[in-house]
């Protein structure tokens, strides 16, 4: 059996009741991958938990989410100091994860899981706005938080994300050329 280093995934609260997920992570324990699991319930749990992966000694952290979960556990890594920083690993659980998809991540959960944990870590440009405002997909000024909360989950899951974003800037004005 092949060795893997130890990794910690932060998981959205919203994704707790992923059995296909459970599954998954089950199934690359039995294949000998030691996977922490830690759950996001509210501001500055990320932060916390890329702390603790730090004292495990992980190699890699894993966002598990969309794209706001997968900003705000790189923004608490890359707030870290010293030579033990993990690498972050991206299992895409969002409505649209654009970043995921705009890097190659499969959204198979195993397979997704399986690269986080073995495959080889690059470097990402990041922005930083200020000391503690960090991103590495984008920033929408609010537009995409506004869409995010004003439209219902069944209408964002039956829909997807590019065609609402598409339809809620023609809507109000924006132009909104190119593909969906």
């Amino acid at each position: 059996m092949a060795e893997f280093p130890a990794s910690l995934l932060i998981l959205n609260g919203k994704s707790t009741d992923n059995l296909p997920l459970r599954e998954a992570i089950m199934l690359l324990r039995e294949e000998g991958m030691t996977i922490h699991v830690r759950v996001t319930w509210e501001k500055g749990d990320a932060a916390r938990y890329v702390e603790e992966a730090r004292k495990l000694g992980v190699a890699t952290v894993i966002a598990g989410g969309g794209d706001g979960t997968i900003n705000e556990v790189s923004t608490a890594l890359i707030q870290c100091e010293g030579d033990d920083i993990p690498a972050l690993g991206i299992l895409p659980l969002g409505t649209a994860n654009d970043f995921a998809t705009s890097v190659g991540i499969p959204e198979a959960l195993d397979k997704a899981l399986k690269l986080a944990i073995a495959g080889n870590a690059i470097a990402i440009d990041m922005a930083q706005v200020n000391k503690q405002t960090c991103f590495i997909n984008m920033a929408t000024g609010g537009f995409g938080t506004r869409i995010t909360t004003e439209t219902p989950e069944k209408i964002k899951s039956r829909a997807g994300w590019r065609l609402l974003h598409h339809s809620w800037l023609n809507a109000h004005g924006y132009s909104a050329t190119g593909p969906l």
